[in-house]
């Protein structure tokens, strides 16, 4: 027994290497979500993870995608409307996860299964931009950006289990050519429980006729659960 034990700590400490991906995601509301007609979006999708051996790995899981996004031109100011700005609302929805990820076989085609528990957040925000303006790329923000204000903002738990698989492309190599690490294609499979949250969507947001005096804005926001269910298809690395 003692044996078998030193076996496989040694069988961990000498495979132990880290590894990550990146993907694009396809992201499709179910359950209540869904009833609320949030559309489906598309996002970005994260992974950083460390294999204890090489079936075995925990990691960090970060994404978000826009799900909604309306835009009009408004007077700058109450008296006249011969100068206008654009005012855009986007509706936007973030995630993080702790996980572990399982990969039975090893090989040039990798199958894995995995769960995930961390927290969605879901946010609306308008903003403002003056429209003869040109960003100068050069600088960390938008150079046309006069304000924005978060409307709505709201968290709620996720968990939720997950399938895909990695195939080899090419064996990643040094100067020297000794191998560093495995570049793979990835293809994904996410369901993600969520729990209840506030938030906006396309539609919710509603104005009093400008005509009528200064102009009120009226909330109509949902509640609901937030089950989502998830695509992925990225390049996935290891390094070793």
């Amino acid at each position: 027994m003692k044996k078998i034990t030193i076996l496989l700590l040694l069988s961990i400490s000498f495979s132990q290497y880290p590894g990550g991906n990146i993907s694009l995601m396809f992201s499709f509301p179910q359950g209540e979500l869904k009833e609320q007609e949030v559309p489906w979006g598309v996002g970005i999708d994260m992974n950083g993870i460390y294999y204890i051996n090489k079936y075995l790995g925990f990691g960090i899981n970060f994404g978000g995608l826009q799900y909604g996004k309306s835009k009009r031109a408004i007077p700058f100011n109450y008296f006249s409307d011969l100068v206008t700005i654009t005012e855009e609302t986007t509706n936007n929805l973030g995630y993080g996860h702790a996980f572990f990820r399982i990969i039975p076989f090893s090989g040039a085609i990798q199958p894995y299964i995995e769960g995930l528990i961390g927290m969605k957040n879901l946010t609306t925000t308008t903003r403002l931009y003056n429209e003869d303006c040109a960003d100068d790329q050069s600088t960390d923000h938008d150079d046309c950006e006069i304000a924005s204000s978060n409307n709505l903002t709201d968290n709620a738990f996720s968990y939720g289990a997950g399938t895909g698989l990695n195939v080899m492309i090419t064996t990643l190599k040094n100067n020297e050519g000794e191998s560093q690490g495995d570049l793979l294609f990835y293809l994904g499979f996410k369901y993600l429980w969520g729990g209840e949250a506030d938030y906006l969507k396309e539609g919710d947001i509603t104005f009093s006729d400008p005509a009528d005096g200064p102009v009120q804005t009226y909330w109509n926001h949902s509640t609901s659960k937030t089950d989502l269910m998830q695509f992925n298809i990225g390049l996935h690395f290891n390094l070793k």
